[in-house]
């Protein structure tokens, strides 16, 4: 089922384990597998089958050599790349293109590294700016709720109190 692109939950896939380990089915098919395969011996002829088949892939690669062909083509193509990159490179109109395009990739580069830069600071000074507003709203808040409630006396009271003042205006961040 998952070669054709089921997808099986945890679950079924435990209850298959579970299940194959009451019945020992994957141990029985192992065993019984082994088996046929030591009384055919078909272990046996595989591998001498592959030996027989390398030994003649390697009997025809010394006789019409092969391996020694393709490394010598092989050597011949690598020798004109590279004489051809030579004499391309050697060519003043080329490497004069080169560092052009290498000097003009190098400034872009740099260009994108400032204004990626830039947009961080940015970034940052708006996020700075937000937390301002945020603290001052609340801060405002705090005060005029302070102030309202120093205008009326509680209950019980005859005289209103002072609005407690502290020097630490960050705890009003909690709010």
């Amino acid at each position: 089922m998952l070669a054709k692109g089921f997808v099986l939950g945890k679950g079924a896939i435990n209850r298959a384990k579970s299940f194959d380990e009451r019945h020992h089915l994957i141990s029985n098919a192992s065993a019984t597998v082994a088996s046929i395969d030591r009384k055919i011996g078909l272990t046996d002829k595989l591998s001498i089958g592959t030996a027989i088949v390398n030994e003649k892939v390697r009997e025809m690669d010394e006789k019409f050599q092969v391996s020694e062909k393709t490394k010598s083509v092989y050597a011949v193509a690598e020798q004109k790349a590279s004489d051809a990159g030579s004499a391309i490179m050697s060519n003043p109109y080329v490497s004069t293109g080169a560092s052009w395009v290498s000097s003009a990739i190098t400034v872009v580069a740099k260009a994108a590294e400032d204004v990626t830069t830039m947009t961080m600071e940015k970034v940052e000074m708006a996020e700075v700016d937000k937390k301002e507003i945020i603290y001052s709203e609340r801060k405002d808040a705090v005060d005029e709720l302070s102030h309202i409630h120093s205008e009326k006396p509680s209950v019980g009271s005859t005289s209103p109190k002072d609005p407690v003042k502290s020097g630490d205006d960050s705890r009003l961040g909690i709010i």
